[in-house]
């Protein structure tokens, strides 16, 4: 009888352990990418910034994501168009791209590198239609 038992309890601790580990791989092998804001790479550029152009203008600027396109930010006020305009630029882990657009009747394009939490430098053209310039700007925090 003692045997009987010690077996059973053995079958159930083997059921048990097996089941555990299962469980167990199961917990560990999740993906917890689950495509939400954590794992947006554009969320580190968001945000109220200072730009600072390289004759020391300086004026604010508002990063958003842009809720039309999971792969671009929306830069409010850029080059000091005004509050009401805004540039588009696809976002990287570690770079804004700025495509060829038209803003306040300004063809502007470039790209920017995220420095750190509170850096970012930019390099972008502005053509009015008389002049192309380029610009290099910091954006702080």
């Amino acid at each position: 009888m003692v045997s009987q038992i010690n077996t059973s309890m053995k079958t159930v601790l083997k059921i048990s352990s097996i089941v555990s580990m299962i469980l167990l791989a199961g917990l560990f092998a999740c993906n917890t990418d689950n495509g939400g804001v954590d794992s947006d790479v554009r969320v580190k550029y968001t945000g109220d910034w200072t730009a600072t152009e390289g004759g020391g203008i300086s004026y604010p600027v508002s990063i958003s994501l842009d809720a039309s396109n999971s792969t671009q930010v929306l830069i409010k006020n850029f080059h000091y168009f005004g509050q009401n305009e805004k540039a588009y630029a696809i976002a990287t882990a570690s770079a804004l791209t700025f495509p060829s657009q038209v803003i306040c009747g300004n063809t502007i394009n470039g790209s920017a590198t995220y420095v750190s939490s509170s850096k970012i430098t930019l390099q972008y053209n502005v053509n009015d239609q008389a002049n192309n310039t380029a610009f290099s700007v910091t954006y702080s925090k």
